[in-house]
This record gives C-alpha cells, sequence and structure tokens, in this order.
C-alpha cells in the first residue's frame, strides 16, 4: 500500500474488552482515545521525550475520522502518524489505523487532527 510509505511513526494497539461495543467491535468513540496514545506518542519520540524542547502549547481543534473496516477483539492493530502541514498557528495531523493479517495490512480508518496553538 504506496500510502503507508508516507508515514513514520507506528505504534501498536492492544484492544480491551472495554474497547467494544454491542456489535463486539471497537467502539467508534474509543479510536479518539487511540488517535491520541499516537499522536503523543508520535511528539514524544519527535522531541526526544524532553518536553523542555516545547516551546509551544496546543490542543485539539478538530478531529475527523473516516471509518473503513471494523476493529474486533484480537486483531493486530497498528496506528501510523505523520504531521501533513506546520503553520503558524496550527499543526495538521494525519493517521492511518490498521489490522495486520498476516502479510496483509487493512486499513480500519483514516483521521485527521488540527492542533491549534495557544
Amino acid at each position: 500500500m504506496e500510502e503507508l510509505k508516507k508515514f513514520k511513526r507506528k505504534i501498536k494497539i492492544n484492544v480491551r474488552f472495554s474497547d467494544l461495543d454491542a456489535m463486539q467491535h471497537v467502539n467508534n468513540a474509543t479510536y479518539l482515545s487511540y488517535l491520541e496514545e499516537a499522536r503523543l506518542d508520535y511528539f514524544n519520540e519527535l522531541f526526544n521525550r524532553d518536553k523542555s524542547n516545547l516551546d509551544f502549547e496546543a490542543v485539539v481543534g478538530r478531529i475527523e475520522i473516516n471509518y473503513h473496516y471494523p476493529i474486533v477483539l484480537g486483531d493486530d492493530v497498528e496506528i501510523l502518524t505523520r504531521v501533513s502541514k506546520i503553520g503558524t498557528k496550527s499543526v495538521d495531523v494525519d493517521h492511518l489505523i490498521g489490522i495486520k493479517k498476516g502479510n496483509e495490512w487493512i486499513k480500519s480508518a483514516s483521521a485527521f487532527t488540527k492542533l491549534v496553538f495557544y
């Protein structure tokens, strides 16, 4: 998948039973927690876990998630993260959430987060 090559940072997520909804797949709201975990990992790695390198503070101004394929308990979940745009008042962060099934990578969701500086 050519799209995956644009992303340099990847984390693995363990799906918990509490992440599931009545249909036995990961609840849509849980994806927000997964994205937060991936975003924090990305920026911790970027700034070498040294918060003194951060000369800005930001809040989430917008999140958009497109769901493509359900995640269920036992799936090997990976989240890929990258910064797609740095502006003077915001940073755009892109995510892909996928499932590894053997040698296949199935896109479960794609997401966009805009972090707004204050």
